[in-house]
């Protein structure tokens, strides 16, 4: 049995040299909700997270 996967295009990808599929606006409720997200100090997608990347610049193996 052989099943393939079909790719959809990801919004705002360049198609066909110049073709741009348009990005659609974001809803108000998830801009109202990504708002209130940031106000309560929550983590927002496709924002920058500080902490992790402190985190991350940290050497897993201390003293080496």
């Amino acid at each position: 049995m052989t099943t393939t996967m079909r790719l959809t295009p990801v919004i705002g990808v360049q198609r066909d040299g110049s073709e741009t599929v348009p990005r659609p606006e974001l809803e108000p409720i998830f801009t109202a909700l990504a708002r209130q997200w940031e106000t309560d100090g929550r983590l927002v997608p496709r924002r920058p997270d500080e902490e992790w990347t402190i985190l991350a610049r940290r050497s897993p193996w201390p003293g080496r």
